[in-house]
């Protein structure tokens, strides 16, 4: 019963995002590359913290 809702709400965005011409594998791409981009950050903020003060 509630396997047929799913698919057929699955169906309607998907229909809906081919009728605007998205693609859902666009979508993906684009949600790898903002988790790609947030993991690099996180691996590069941490050096910039230590870093030693500039003494003038």
């Amino acid at each position: 019963m509630y396997q047929k809702i799913g698919a057929a709400s699955a169906a309607g965005v998907t229909g809906g995002l081919a009728y605007t011409g998205v693609s859902v594998l666009w979508l993906v791409l684009a949600g790898f590359a903002l988790l790609a981009a947030g993991i690099a950050l996180t691996r590069i903020v941490p050096v910039l913290r230590r870093r030693p003060a500039a003494d003038h």
